[in-house]
C-alpha cells in the first residue's frame, strides 16, 4: 500500500486509541488504514476527545476526520467542531476494487479480478448533497482521495441473492491513487467550468465535466445550499443557477 508521503504500510508505527471506548485493534477496513497512514503525522493524536465529540486524528493545529460514507452522518460533529479549530475531512471514493475470494472449506484465497467502479471524483456530491453546509464553513477542508482497495470475499451463504451468498469480509486500502484538496471556497468554485453566458444548468454542466445530468444537479444544489451559488430562473423544466453576488467578480 502507498501512503500520502509515499512509505509503505509496514513502516507504519503500532497506534494506540486515547479513548479507552474506541477498539481500535479491533477496527478494520478502509477507514482504519486511512486513519494510520493520517496519524503519522508530527504529533498527531487518534480517538482524542474534543468538547465531548471523539475525533480520529488531532494534530496541534486541525481535526481530521476520515469518512468513507455518508458525510450527512457526520456533518453536525463537523460544525461543531469547526467551532473549535480548523477540520479537514478526508472522503475516500473507490475507483478500483481488486476482488479476492475465500473458500469457507479450506481457508484458501484465489484471486479474482480486478474491477473499475463508476465512480470519480465527482461522486462526493452523492454524499454533500445530503450535507451541503458543510461547504459553506471556512474552518472545514476536503481532501477527497480516489483509492484502490483490496476486497475479500467469501461465499458461506450468508451474502446476498444478488451474489449467491457470496459476502465482503474485509475491504483494505490497496493503493491513494490520487488526492484533491479543497481548502476554500474559492477551490469549490474551480470546480466549474466557465458559464459562456453566466448561468449554469444541469445539462451543460454534466456535459462539460464528463459526469452525468443526475450528478450535475446535485452539484448544483450543494452549491446552491452552501451559499456559492443561487437560483436564477427556470429555462424551460431546467433550473438555472449563477454566481451568488459575494462570489460574481
Amino acid at each position: 500500500m502507498h501512503n500520502l508521503d509515499g512509505s509503505s504500510e509496514t513502516e507504519l508505527s503500532v497506534l494506540a486509541a486515547e479513548n479507552p471506548c474506541i477498539g481500535l485493534y479491533s477496527e478494520k477496513g478502509l477507514h482504519s488504514s486511512l486513519k494510520a497512514v493520517y496519524a503519522q503525522a508530527p504529533g498527531a493524536r487518534i480517538e482524542v476527545k474534543v468538547e465531548a465529540r471523539i475525533v480520529d486524528v488531532l494534530l496541534p493545529e486541525e481535526i481530521i476526520e476520515i469518512q468513507t460514507r455518508n458525510l450527512a452522518s457526520i456533518s453536525e460533529k463537523l460544525l461543531e467542531l469547526a467551532c473549535i479549530m480548523p477540520v479537514r475531512v478526508v472522503h475516500p471514493i473507490i475507483t478500483e476494487t481488486m476482488i479476492e475470494h475465500l473458500n469457507p472449506g479450506n481457508g484458501t484465497v484465489r484471486q479474482g479480478k480486478r474491477a473499475k467502479t463508476r465512480r470519480d471524483f465527482f461522486s462526493l456530491f452523492d454524499e454533500l448533497v445530503y450535507a451541503p453546509l458543510i461547504i459553506a464553513s471556512p474552518n472545514i477542508r476536503f481532501e477527497v482521495l480516489l483509492v484502490s482497495v483490496r476486497e475479500m470475499r467469501i461465499a458461506d451463504g450468508k451474502g446476498s441473492w444478488k451474489r449467491k451468498g457470496e459476502r465482503t469480509l474485509t475491504r483494505e486500502l490497496e493503493e491513494i491513487l490520487s488526492v484533491k484538496k479543497l481548502e476554500k471556497k474559492e477551490d469549490w468554485l474551480e470546480l466549474l467550468p466557465d458559464a459562456g453566458r453566466g448561468l449554469y444548468d444541469s445539462v451543460s454542466l454534466g456535459t462539460a465535466l464528463g459526469i452525468n445530468t443526475a450528478r450535475a444537479r446535485k452539484v448544483l444544489y450543494s452549491f446552491c445550499r452552501a451559499g456559492l451559488l443561487c437560483q436564477a430562473g427556470m429555462e424551460g423544466h431546467k433550473k438555472l443557477y449563477t454566481l451568488a453576488s459575494s462570489w460574481n467578480l
